[in-house]
Parts: C-alpha cells; sequence; structure tokens
C-alpha cells in the first residue's frame, strides 16, 4: 500500500469529489488520477530500475506539479523525493551526491527534465538504500544541505486514525496549508488529508489576506500554519469565520497571546499545537487552554509514543519514524517535563552560544523575547563579534500599535525580570517582518545578512 493506491482507490469510488485546489485550480480525485497515469512518458520508464526502487528527486515550484510527480514516480515503481526549489544550485548537487540520488526531474517555465544524478561510472542508477520505504523527505532545518530520510507507508499512515480524530480530518473536510510540500509538515498534513478522501487547498504565496479570502471561498474546516504564520495571520483577522473548526500548529512555540487573538478570530476553532520531527512524527501536543495554562510547554504525548527526559535532553520511543532510526532515540533537543507531566521545551542543544566562556541558550532568550508586551515574534541567533567570540543578536518583530514605546532600552529593561544580563542580546534589530524560506522555515542566512550589512534598524540592546 502506498499514496498513489489511495488515489487510485479515491478516484474509483468517489471520483467527482474535489481532491484539491491549487494554484487557483480545482482538481477532482478522477482528474488527479488520471494526470497521475499519464505522467510518465515511456523515455523516462526506460531509464528507471525494473528490479529495485531508485530515489528520483522532483524540483518544481508549482503545488499541483509536486504533489502529481510525488504520486506518479510512485506509482512508476520509484521512490520520490520532493526538493526545495529555492536551494542554490550547488546546494542541490550537494544533496544528490551526499544522499546518492539516482535522478533529478526538473521543472522549468512548464517543461519537465530527466536527468540522472548520482551515478559511479559504468554503473547503473543506484537501488534507494530502503527497498520496503515508498517515499524520501528531507530534513527542515534552515540551513546547509538537506538529508534525505525514507518511509515506509505505515510510518505516517499508522498514525492516521488516530491523528485524523483528534485534528477534525474526514471526508468531509477541506483543509489549507500554505508552502511548497518539500516542507515535511505541509506533506504530511496532504498524506493524512488524502487517506481520508478528503479536500486539500494550498496557497503558494505568503499573503495572509489571500488565505482569509481561502477560508471564505472554500470554507475552510481545518488551518495548518507554523507558529510564525499564525502570528502574521492574526494581524489581518477582521471578522468570523465560522466553518474553521481546528487550527494546528507545529515546529515553534505558540504563545499564550496568539492563541488568544486566534480563539478571538476563530471562535469556533479548537487549537492544537503540536511537537515532532521530520525525522519520527508527532511527539507530543497540546489544546488551546494548556497552552494558555503553561505557554512554554509543548505537551504530553500522543498515543502509542513513549516519551522521557534524561540528562537534559529529550528521548523517546515510537512505531512512526524514518527507516533507519533505531528506537529508543533522541534528537538532541534540550527540554524536561513539569509537575503537571508536560513537557517544556528547551531548544536544540546546539542552540548555545558560548559568551566568553558563558554559555546561553537563545531559546531560552528568544521566548523572553516573545514574552514581552507589544512583541510580536522573534528570533536569537548568534553572530562573530571582532574576534572576541560569540554574541547573540535578536531581530525583533514589533506590533504597529507599540512601535512608539517598544524601544532597546525598555526592551533590555524589561529582560532584567526574566534574564540574566550576560544574557541580553548584545545587538537587538527591528525588522517588519522575520524572512522564511520555502520550508516554512526562518531564514537565518537573511537575518545574519542584514546585521552584517547593517542595512536595519540594529543596534545595541543599550541604545
Amino acid at each position: 500500500m502506498d499514496y498513489s493506491d489511495l488515489l487510485e482507490q479515491h478516484a474509483a469510488t468517489h471520483g467527482q469529489d474535489l481532491y484539491a485546489v491549487l494554484g487557483g485550480k480545482r482538481y477532482t480525485y478522477a482528474r488527479a488520477w488520471a494526470d497521475a497515469e499519464a505522467f510518465v512518458p515511456p523515455s523516462w520508464a526506460a531509464l528507471f530500475p525494473r528490479t529495485y526502487k531508485a530515489a528520483v528527486l522532483v524540483v518544481t515550484s508549482d503545488l499541483y506539479h509536486q504533489l502529481l510527480a510525488f504520486v506518479a514516480l510512485m506509482r512508476a515503481g520509484q521512490v520520490p523525493v520532493l526538493g526545495h526549489y529555492d536551494l542554490p544550485a550547488a546546494a542541490e548537487a550537494q544533496l544528490v551526491e551526499k544522499n546518492k540520488i539516482a535522478f533529478v526531474l526538473t521543472e522549468r517555465d512548464g517543461q519537465w527534465d530527466l536527468r540522472r544524478g548520482w551515478q559511479e561510472a559504468g554503473k547503473t542508477a543506484p537501488p534507494a538504500p530502503y527497498q520496503d520505504v515508498c517515499m524520501g523527505v528531507l530534513s527542515s532545518g534552515s540551513t546547509d544541505v538537506p538529508k534525505v530520510m525514507y518511509r515506509t507507508y505505515d510510518s505516517w499512515a499508522g498514525f492516521f486514525p488516530v491523528q485524523n480524530e483528534r485534528f477534525c480530518i474526514d471526508r468531509e473536510a477541506v483543509v489549507l496549508t500554505e508552502g511548497s510540500f518539500a516542507f515535511t509538515g505541509n506533506l504530511s498534513v496532504w498524506a493524512s488529508v488524502l487517506y481520508a478522501g478528503a479536500c486539500l487547498v494550498g496557497s503558494s504565496v505568503l499573503n495572509c489576506r489571500q488565505w482569509l479570502r481561502l477560508l471564505a471561498d472554500y470554507g475552510v474546516t481545518v488551518l495548518y500554519l507554523v507558529p510564525t504564520k499564525l502570528k502574521l495571520l492574526t494581524q489581518y483577522l477582521d471578522r468570523a469565520y465560522p466553518s474553521l473548526r481546528m487550527i494546528l500548529a507545529g515546529s515553534q512555540l505558540l504563545g499564550a497571546r496568539t492563541a488568544e487573538r486566534l480563539r478571538a478570530g476563530f471562535p469556533q476553532a479548537e487549537i492544537v499545537l503540536y511537537y515532532g520531527a521530520s525525522e519520527v512524527d508527532y511527539i507530543t501536543w497540546l489544546t488551546y487552554d494548556e497552552v494558555l495554562q503553561y505557554p512554554d510547554s509543548v505537551g504530553k504525548p500522543v498515543p502509542g509514543v513513549r516519551v522521557w527526559c534524561e540528562g537534559g535532553l529529550v528521548y523517546l520511543d515510537t512505531p512512526y519514524h524514518v527507516a533507519g532510526l533505531a528506537q529508543p532515540c533522541t534528537l538532541h533537543d534540550a527540554g524536561h517535563f513539569n509537575d503537571a507531566g508536560y513537557l517544556i521545551f528547551e531548544g536544540r542543544v546546539t542552540n548555545i552560544i558560548n559568551k566568553g566562556g558563558f554559555k546561553i541558550n537563545y531559546t531560552k532568550v528568544q521566548n523572553a523575547l516573545e514574552a514581552l508586551e507589544g512583541i510580536v515574534e522573534a528570533v536569537v541567533l548568534p553572530y562573530e563579534d571582532s574576534g572576541r567570540g560569540q554574541e547573540a543578536a535578536a531581530f525583533v518583530v514589533i506590533e504597529a500599535a507599540a512601535r512608539d514605546r517598544v524601544t532597546r532600552a525598555s526592551i533590555r529593561k524589561a529582560l532584567g525580570g526574566s534574564l540574566m544580563r550576560q544574557e541580553w542580546p548584545k545587538k537587538i534589530c527591528f525588522v517588519p517582518s522575520l524572512p522564511l524560506n520555502s520550508r516554512g522555515k526562518i531564514d537565518q542566512g537573511a537575518l545574519l545578512r542584514l546585521l552584517a550589512e547593517g542595512t536595519g534598524s540594529s543596534g545595541t540592546a543599550g541604545a
């Protein structure tokens, strides 16, 4: 069983139902399956190995074509991997080399091109490292070359019955996502929608007004966005959207203030925040009321997954993981459980700034900034300070109504209530919004370039 089988089954049983709305176009299940059947031409099929599965990297910015190629290559007996279309050419070449990707399928200006990827001289296309898998996914970090990880169908679908019931994804659901399906969170949501035989509505642009139009036009019942985008969306809410029943958010802490604004804008919707990772699946989750009670928590373990903390690290034992990941395991995230049994996420152990021998957890600093009145969101990054070692730079988005009263001096004073002086960011840069890449992650490189160029409204925390 795989996702091409699911699409074929739904096309046979309710083919005229709406499968997806992508790029402003509507696609039924029957149309999507017909497109998948016709996608692979004989010339490509002749190149693909017949006795084993090979990995095929798919690179296109068209959301429908991403899913079309994904299902069609699966149907052709290969292992599709959706690539980041904004990945630089050099990084893409490293990804292919490092992960021994057999083929690269690229779409530009409406034309598809299939070429061989990594191949030893005189040998055929290399097999995917695991032959019982149906797809590959990319690690979702904001920097460096992504790593390809492989998944069986059951590694996601085995949890869909529990997940879909919790997330209100049934046959009648209409689910809205934003961004590329190379982002594992979006792809997982699509897979759960396909499993239910529901409808997916996708946006390819970072435009809150467009998202709200889609919500209204298609009667969206489930909204999935990372917290950074939900925080943006709350600034554009101007009326009620009664169709929405569920708001899903993951990858970052949501914050009590954002949760309150979402509840005000979507009074009929439940809010569920989850903590998960590309290497596994969902680890913990919590509701709106729990977010308000424990704003620095990512919830309690999901059913069927065992989670504990040891030596300051989060460990888990889960049946829902990528191929080759031994269990139990740690993803090197730091955290602890509070007295009520909620996991308090403290960031990756690599999120440490060595400031002259003093260790600073910049996830802690970021959370302290976002707790301040008038700050919409913030991100803290390390930078080298004139040969004196690492320092912390904070990039802060201020509410429009608070821009006259929130200054670097006021931020510094407010941080004194939650951080030691050594933990204060040396530089604070006010930005209109935090730049995101196609994975929905903060574009750290863009922020550090802004800092280096001195083109933002930046300065020391004492300015």
